[in-house]
């Protein structure tokens, strides 16, 4: 068996297999290209702690690169869209978000994508858990310790995969041969097996760690998400106040790390510098490690800049001696090509994020360190008229990809790789995956559900007292509210199209202001709350060749038709809305 070293693609077009049926002879005997066959590899905990690597690197996957996989979630949600103008980028999903789309447009398939990177972490996690009892482990503490951080991969994935595509094949042990007889399963009962998985989980996993690795504390908080989804907000309280209240992390109020002494800075600012997200921090729970010039570096980086920080440079502003204004020139440019880096507006977010849930004027996160305003944009060519005036939106060509105010202090990442290019993207940084800011306003939504709205608003208020924001009141909590200071301070690092269809599925499942499992795919919060905040898809704007369009079925993505079609043997069912939805099947109650 040699299923280690074939990149099993669950779901993918499958290469036919053929039987030979003269297997005796020797020459047909496979010779090994390696020694790292599974029954070579998995004889000790080094063996599966190497896999365990592999788990924790398809995490780091998710947020790095160029187009990386969480713009996704950001541009297909309440907050943001996709700011790149041509006609190949998704702007209509109800015309360019289907199961059989080509290029970009099918981003929820091929390669990066959330599809692919969910399968990938779950095939991982399935190895780890299908051979832990293989070998003779010196004790059952630590063959539990690792079986526990196989579950928490494989939940991690199957929680996003659940409010991203709904119900999917539930798969619990490693494939080691072609299978084409995969049945979708609902998203209950996914969610119901991940949640018995990671209750064992969190008893064995370890609570001091290196950073990277996965502790109790962050399985704690996955676990909260899981209990939030089935509605068991009691659960879901006590997993969370356990990470809250005995795990040994706290919020950092007080400023530390690598700009600690620099007054000009504050300790939102100090919580978001790569340097410091891994050492000397409390707060956080899981942080994916990655470091430039040290060995397993991500290739590329963070790409943050470019994906996220606004196409600035690419304005042909003239001045009236023929002078471009702003330029890119990797020498002429550098005054706001070092602060910027050459962004090309991918993430485009929305005035509701931009200017409508900043509250109070003293909140640190708003603070003019920490946040680049529309002001602060300026013509950077020194042979210009214009040097060094600021934008004028009448000069502009185009205010969507150009000209928007971003969160500096996160997206900002020096780029050690491309210093002195023109192609500055954003470099190499860790990054927050859980982190106990976020644990708290789980908790927050916990109590709403159950109507505690004081200790609701307690939970809130820890988040904001630490941001230098003034207190809410009891009676100004509603899901929105949680929802809007998530935002503030999660931009970017939790998943939000996910955590929106998390609470679409709740109030459909408890019947909330008329919503409903039945109709989901018709009516259902996450669209209503698109379309109440963002701007681009209330109003359809045209940007390029398509305009801004959503309709509630994309509260779940289209399953791949490639997957769909190679499953010859099983039934995958296609979501509501979307072209072969007619042929579905009552999804697996378990598995």
């Amino acid at each position: 068996m040699r299923s280690f070293n074939i990149k099993l693609k669950a779901f993918s077009a499958m290469t036919v297999l053929v039987v030979l049926t003269a297997c005796s002879k020797e020459w047909l005997e496979p010779e090994p290209l390696s020694f790292f066959a599974p029954e070579n590899t998995f004889v000790d905990k080094a063996g599966f702690d190497a896999l365990l690597l592999s788990s924790r690197k398809q995490l780091r996957h998710e947020y790095f690169g160029d187009n990386s996989a969480i713009c996704t979630e950001y541009f297909l949600s309440d907050l943001a869209v996709n700011g790149n103008p041509e006609a190949s980028r998704p702007h209509d999903l109800q015309r360019q978000i289907l199961p059989t789309g080509t290029g970009e447009a099918r981003i929820m398939s091929g390669n990066g994508s959330y599809w692919a990177l969910a399968w990938d972490g779950i095939k991982y996690a399935n190895i780890t858990i299908s051979r832990v009892d293989d070998i003779e482990w010196p004790t059952e503490d630590e063959k539990n310790s690792i079986l526990a951080e196989g579950y928490f991969h494989r939940a991690y994935w199957y929680y996003r995969l659940v409010h991203q595509f709904g119900d999917v094949p539930l798969i619990l042990r490693e494939v080691t041969e072609p299978k084409l007889d995969f049945y979708s399963s609902t998203r209950e009962s996914i969610l119901k097996q991940i949640r018995t998985d990671m209750e064992f989980a969190v008893k064995w996993l370890p609570q001091d760690i290196l950073p990277g690795q996965v502790n109790r504390a962050a399985g704690n908080h996955l676990l909260t998400k899981i209990y939030l989804s089935l509605r068991e907000f009691d659960k879901a309280i006590a997993s969370a106040s356990w990470v809250v209240e005995s795990s040994g992390h706290h919020l950092m109020k007080e400023r530390f790390g690598a700009y600690a002494n620099d007054p000009k800075y504050n300790i939102m600012w100090d919580l978001h510098q790569k340097e410091n997200k891994s050492t000397g921090n409390s707060e956080a729970l899981l942080v994916v490690q990655d470091k430039f010039m040290i060995e397993g570096e991500h290739n590329g980086g963070t790409q943050l800049m470019r994906n996220a920080i606004p196409a600035w440079w690419w304005t042909p502003v003239r001045d009236p001696s023929g002078a471009r204004g702003v330029t890119d020139h990797a020498t002429l440019g550098q005054p706001l090509l070092d602060s910027l880096g050459r962004g090309i507006g991918r993430v485009r977010t929305a005035n509701y994020f931009n200017y409508q849930i900043w509250d109070d004027e003293n909140d640190l996160r708003h603070s003019d360190v920490n946040w680049w305003s529309m002001d602060e944009y300026y013509y950077n060519n020194p042979n210009s008229d214009y040097y060094r005036q600021p934008f004028v939106r009448e000069a502009l060509n185009d205010t969507v990809r150009t000209w928007y105010p971003f969160q500096y202090n996160k997206l900002y990442v020096a780029d050690e790789e491309r210093t002195g290019s023109k192609d500055i993207r954003g470099g190499h940084s860790d990054w927050y995956v859980f982190r106990l800011a976020g644990t708290y306003l789980l908790r927050a939504e916990a109590y709403y559900w159950k109507g505690d709205l004081q200790n609701a608003a307690n939970d809130v208020n820890e988040v904001r007292r630490r941001a230098g924001a003034s207190e809410i009141q009891s009676s100004d909590i509603d899901i929105e509210s949680i929802f809007a200071e998530r935002a503030r301070e999660l931009y970017f690092e939790s998943p939000r199209k996910t955590e929106l269809t998390r609470v679409a599925y709740i109030m459909a499942q408890l019947g909330k202001k008329g919503y409903s499992i039945e109709n989901m795919s018709e009516n259902n919060w996450f669209y209503d709350m698109v379309i109440k905040h963002n701007i681009f898809y209330r109003d359809e704007v045209s940007y390029g060749a398509n305009p801004y369009r959503i309709r509630p079925y994309h509260v779940y993505w289209p399953i791949p038709q490639s997957s769909i079609s190679a499953n010859t043997q099983g039934h995958i069912n296609q979501n509501e809305g979307y072209p072969g939805s007619e042929f579905n099947t009552p999804p697996l109650e378990s598995n």
